[in-house]
């Protein structure tokens, strides 16, 4: 950490009927380890117990009762209760490490529009799973980060809660709108690597936990929510474009058709339910063609994990359609993986990350 001075850090939560976790988000929050440091949580009109939970911490925290507003109103409201110069954004069903913020101040410095980290994931009940989010890669190097990204829209990069964000840059972000009503998130992911560096610790510093009600959670198959990743595709295309646009960065036209996280989900989608499917241009043979050079040409993934990648990606496209069923499942529903697999996902983890640094660098998505 950069000057004399202990930055202060605040934790922003916004919950919407997490009765059952927001509790455990918030006392997550409170056992960080660092001496300047506030809780605020944002209630977006919740339905359920929410309330009760939330204010038996109201001697620790300061907690706001809102009507509904989405995560984007939500975070927006919370930022401008805020002092910190750190901030993160906490997901009422996940968890902080004690240890987050003297990770992410030891590697902070001017310039910096977030520090990232990687996230275990957890069960409903908080079980590990034995494996942890986004696999990086060694270097750390924001400059060849923010190229990859404008040339393919992508970076590798954890959830909302596993980025610990400048203050200045989420104001500069907050402030660069109008968008299409989008989530705080995606404006935070999107624009980080544009209006600053990005960084990278290669630890868990966060849980990231898997559930029903969870936006990415797949215990079936739901090709709604596949479509639902699509949409905000198309819409990240047109707010990247646009702000590097107005930052005068260069950016590719065809930036879905080159990136590999999209057309993942796009096969996905296909296979799962064709007849809703939103892009009726598409089949599997005609979509293997750019997930391949995608994840080919994509040398910010891991080479281990852009070999899986493909390897599913080519058995989704021979094996009957029951089968490739269960590949996707398997691909974006980890708790529904045979025990066999997620122990063999998990060593592999395991030895991976044995290998790396503590700390490591840039990304993809």
């Amino acid at each position: 950490m950069n000057g004399s001075a202990v930055m202060r850090l605040s934790v922003i939560i916004a919950n919407h009927n997490y009765r059952d976790f927001v509790g455990a988000a918030i006392e997550s929050a409170l056992a960080v380890e660092w001496p300047e440091k506030e809780v605020i949580i944002v209630d977006d009109a919740s339905t359920d117990d929410s309330r009760t939970v939330i204010e038996g911490f109201t001697a620790k925290v300061a907690a706001y009762f809102r009507p509904k507003s989405n995560q984007f109103g939500a975070h927006t409201f919370g930022f401008e209760q805020s002092a910190g110069d750190i901030v993160i954004f906490l997901d009422a069903d996940d968890l902080l490490e004690p240890e987050v913020m003297r990770e992410v101040a030891q590697v902070w410095r001017p310039g910096v529009s977030k520090v990232q980290y990687r996230m275990n994931l957890i069960d409903a009940a908080g079980g590990q799973l034995g494996s942890a989010i986004p696999q990086f890669t060694r270097e750390n190097d924001p400059q060849r980060l923010r190229s990859a990204f404008l040339r393919t829209m992508a970076y590798t990069t954890p959830p909302g809660t596993g980025n610990a964000y400048s203050r200045d840059f989420v104001r500069s972000a907050f402030a660069m709108g109008p968008w299409r009503t989008p989530a705080s998130d995606t404006l935070l992911l999107t624009l980080a690597p544009l209006l600053g560096d990005v960084l990278t610790i290669n630890k868990p510093l966060a849980r990231y936990r898997l559930h029903a009600a969870n936006k990415v959670s797949l215990g079936s198959l739901d090709a709604g929510k596949f479509r639902d990743r699509l949409r905000e595709d198309v819409e990240k295309a047109g707010m990247l474009t646009a702000a590097a646009q107005r930052l005068c960065l260069p950016v590719a036209d065809d930036l879905l058709n080159r990136n590999v996280g999209h057309l993942q989900y796009r096969l996905a989608s296909l296979v799962v339910e064709p007849a809703a499917h939103p892009f009726p241009e598409d089949t599997v043979a005609n979509l293997l063609n750019p997930l391949v050079r995608a994840a080919v040409g994509y040398t910010e993934m891991p080479r281990r994990d852009r070999s899986i990648l493909l390897g599913w990606a080519v058995a989704c496209a021979l094996l009957p359609q029951r089968c490739a069923r269960n590949l996707v499942r398997w691909r974006f529903a980890p708790t529904s993986r045979p025990a066999l697999m997620r122990g063999l996902l998990g060593a592999l983890g395991s030895l991976r990350s044995a290998r790396l640094p503590e700390r490591a660098g840039p990304l993809q998505s």
